[in-house]
């Protein structure tokens, strides 16, 4: 009897606990307006919990901007799915992805991957977790996470980055999410970068005191 009422007691808490697990009722992104990363699409996907996007990068940062609504439970799960063009003046060596959120979340598995299509010879050099939400910034007050991505082979001008990674959130119905996404380029373009905006300031200052 006693055993027969120890499994009844687990078999109901693991109903409870599947029972209360939140589901995604809708999920949505676009891109914020200011020129540095188009959009062209987005799809969210219910059945496979993938919200994906395409767009192409002029500039840097680039930002997603998104919402999410669940039934109110704990713990859903989102994949983020994105597909963007080097549409800057330089290739791509590696790759930034900040994500903040409203809510504390987590990076979890399947993921994080990253891909250069045809090479596909990228890899995520690391993964930081949120701890505490941001004390200051634009995004002060929401918890962040970061992806850094590595060349294999560079991404270079007209080429294309794939990246995926999956977030487990909870603790309200409604939840703001933004993506960050910030592209570096090779020592040699940085310096060659950094020359032009120091020649393009001595011009300009030169100007202004004619």
């Amino acid at each position: 009897m006693k055993m027969r009422g120890i499994i009844l007691i687990v078999m109901a808490t693991v109903l409870c606990c599947s029972t209360s697990r939140a589901t995604i009722t809708s999920a949505s992104w676009w891109d914020d307006g200011d020129g540095a990363l188009n959009c062209s699409w987005t799809n969210w996907n219910p059945d496979t919990g993938v919200l994906s996007m395409s767009g192409v990068q002029c500039s840097a940062p680039g930002h997603m901007v998104g919402t999410i609504q669940t039934s109110g439970g704990e713990d859903p799960t989102l994949t983020l799915s994105s597909s963007i063009v080097n549409d800057t003046n330089f290739a791509w060596t590696a790759y930034t992805v900040n994500v903040y959120m409203s809510s504390t979340f987590t990076i979890v598995p399947p993921g994080p991957t990253v891909n250069n299509p045809p090479n596909n010879d990228w890899s995520v050099a690391s993964v930081v977790q949120p701890s505490s939400p941001l004390v200051s910034g634009p995004f002060a007050g929401d918890y962040e996470a970061t992806l850094n991505l590595q060349e294999g082979t560079a991404v270079a001008i007209g080429g294309v980055l794939d990246f995926s990674y999956t977030i487990q959130f909870g603790g309200a119905s409604q939840f703001d999410f933004t993506q960050e996404v910030i592209p570096v380029p090779e020592p040699s373009t940085l310096g060659l970068l950094a020359m032009s905006g120091l020649l393009l300031g001595w011009r300009t200052l030169a100007r202004r005191r004619k």
